[in-house]
């Protein structure tokens, strides 16, 4: 790959001593499938895994979006950096010193550094927040309201909990510009000068998956309002984005999703360790594109008063257009899971937990209520089901639910399903369900694709092993450079031939040289799983092949030129033509 300035020795050494399966799997789950592993890629919304890593040779490719490339184009990509931050950041783990000549090229570009600056400056701000409540005095209210809640000191080490003074004071103590600190959403400028963004609050890190803080929540001891305020949106912040805890849930096979950063926090308190929140927003896109890379199942546990069940009904359409298993888990009136987990104890939620409703019936159930008896109402509550139902990709479960629908709302089975089958409901008025609840969900965005090439099988095939490191250049003697004619693939094969030796080599470092155009193919190639069963027969089938193409080629040429020189009168140039057109057809005779 091209832009950078390392050398190829430095970059090998880097990527050498690099685990690209390690490196991922701290942003998504992978599961081992043939020599590959695969998981839901994580730069496109996915119902099926096409994201693909091959670990012998340190590629990933998704056959969905055509991302693809080595460990350094991975962590740029997901963490939004640039190739030189990318190479610092590998190379700092794996213990490699980067000599001083090189160390320039290393530097940070300005967003690389804005981006750092901000990072470094959350982590100060939490490592002061957290200070103040353990140790200031006028924090003493911020402890006794923890205790209160049932917070011990453990938990508010895990999460790092802290506390902003009643009057501020943070931006005096943060060694930053006040423009890196307002850009990080920790100071506003108001017509008296600039002021602290939280003050008076308990304040929650909010990290990544990485564990890096993005930005903080803050909870007010006082009648300020709002009562719950995040950092707004900055360089390395965007709410929708991010969940509370998930750095600490990773890697769990199921979720449960709350909206609260006390309901996440007693319930990891409780040994109830795969939680994460909503930061109090709605479930988005982004949300659930992170959900799945680790977990298989899903359970949502919302308060149960009107806000939480619409926030439930607004989830809805996301999860069911992206065959998500998602289940729904409803708790008395007037408890929070932060509530009921510290009055009703583990072991009662666990058995909660353990019978959840599926997200369908839940939503159905809760149309059905809020519908009153007239056919009218009914009506209205039950066109917008149509249209989720529509989403569901089993015929046998459209069914089912319709049924379900039919009985929630005493309506006759039979002429439900002929309003359903003339398309009625597809859109239904406004789109909302019963109570006012859009269920409509966030579009899911259009993956821009590269255009998609059939390749020949034997040229595929030939340079997928050249690539993978499975075959030896040398065994190429019989073919030429030009007995490829696919374009992408000539580019890319040119690299395994030496011109001043005029034979096959193996580059090496091929991945670092490869053009940015040809990047997408290189990479699908590196991940192609090819059986190892008769691979001989296999590799000789391929040259055959190219090899019998090559002869067709020029058995075509020469009759062109043989007409030409019959047409000429060039008998002597025909003669020779002649001939060389009856060995080549021999030849290709004897290839059989």
């Amino acid at each position: 790959m091209t832009g950078n300035k390392f050398s190829d020795q430095l970059i090998e050494t880097v990527r050498n001593k690099t685990d690209l399966v390690a490196v991922i799997s701290d942003y998504l789950s992978l599961k081992k499938s043939g020599q590959n592993f695969t998981g839901l890629c994580p730069f496109h919304t996915e119902k099926t895994p096409s994201f693909s890593v091959n670990p012998a040779k340190q590629f990933f490719h998704c056959f969905g979006c055509s991302e693809g490339g080595d460990v350094f184009h991975f962590l740029s990509k997901i963490e939004q950096i640039s190739f030189p931050e990318a190479f610092r950041r590998l190379a700092e783990k794996a213990g490699v010193t980067i000599p001083s000549v090189e160390a320039l090229l290393a530097a940070p570009t300005e967003k690389d550094r804005e981006i750092e600056a901000i990072y470094q400056l959350n982590d100060t701000a939490a490592f002061l927040f957290h200070q103040n409540l353990m140790e200031h005095k006028d924090a003493a209210l911020a402890r006794i309201y923890l205790k209160e809640r049932g917070i011990s000191a453990e938990m508010i080490k895990v999460f790092s909990i802290g506390f902003a003074m009643p009057k501020g004071g943070m931006i005096q103590r943060l060694k930053y510009s006040e423009a890196t600190i307002e850009k990080a959403c920790l100071m506003r400028k108001g017509e008296t000068g600039p002021y602290d963004y939280f003050r008076n609050r308990i304040i929650f890190p909010i990290k990544t998956l990485s564990g890096k803080i993005a930005g903080f929540g803050g909870r007010a001891l006082d009648e300020s309002m709002p009562k719950y305020l995040n950092t707004s949106e900055t360089p390395v912040f965007t709410k929708g984005k991010h969940l509370f805890g998930l750095n600490l849930a990773r890697g769990k096979k199921s979720l449960i999703v709350v909206e609260g950063y006390f309901d996440a926090i007693s319930l990891y308190q409780a040994g109830i360790t795969n939680v994460v929140a909503t930061l109090g927003t709605a479930l988005t896109e982004d949300h659930l594109r992170l959900i799945r890379r680790f977990a298989e199942k899903v359970i949502l546990l919302f308060d149960p008063d009107r806000a939480g069940i619409a926030a439930v009904l607004r989830a809805a359409p996301l999860f069911i257009e992206n065959e998500v298993t998602v289940a729904v888990v409803s708790l008395p009136s007037g408890e929070d899971p932060d509530l009921f987990i510290r009055r009703q104890g583990k072991d009662l939620f666990l058995k909660k937990i353990e019978a959840p409703e599926l997200i369908l019936p839940f939503v159905i159930r809760q149309a059905a209520l809020s519908s009153s008896g007239s056919i009218a109402d009914k009506t209205k509550a039950i066109l917008p089901l149509f249209a989720l139902i529509r989403k569901v990709p089993s015929q046998t479960e459209r069914g089912y639910y319709l049924k379900e629908i039919a009985d929630a709302f005493g309506i006759e089975e039979r002429n439900l399903r002929a309003d359903f089958e003339k398309g009625k409901g597809i859109l239904a008025g406004d789109g909302r369900l019963a109570g006012g609840v859009p269920t409509a969900g966030l579009v899911t965005p259009t993956v821009s694709q590269l255009p998609q090439v059939r390749l020949p099988e034997d040229e595929q095939t030939l340079l997928a092993l050249l690539i993978q490191d499975q075959l030896d250049a040398a065994l190429l003697s019989a073919i030429l450079p030009d007995d490829f004619t696919t374009p992408q693939v000539k580019n890319i094969v040119h690299y395994f031939w030496d011109e001043c030796m005029e034979s096959w080599v193996n580059p090496g470092s091929l991945a670092i040289k490869v053009l940015d155009s040809d990047h997408a193919l290189f990479s699908a190639l590196a991940v192609l799983e090819i059986s190892s069963e008769n691979r001989g027969a296999l590799l000789t089938d391929c040259i055959r092949s190219l090899r019998k193409k090559r002869l067709k080629r020029e058995i075509i040429k020469t009759q062109t030129q043989l007409k030409s020189a019959d047409k000429g009168g060039d008998h002597v140039r025909a003669e020779s033509l002649q001939q060389t057109f009856f060995n080549f057809k021999k030849e290709l005779s004897q290839m059989g």
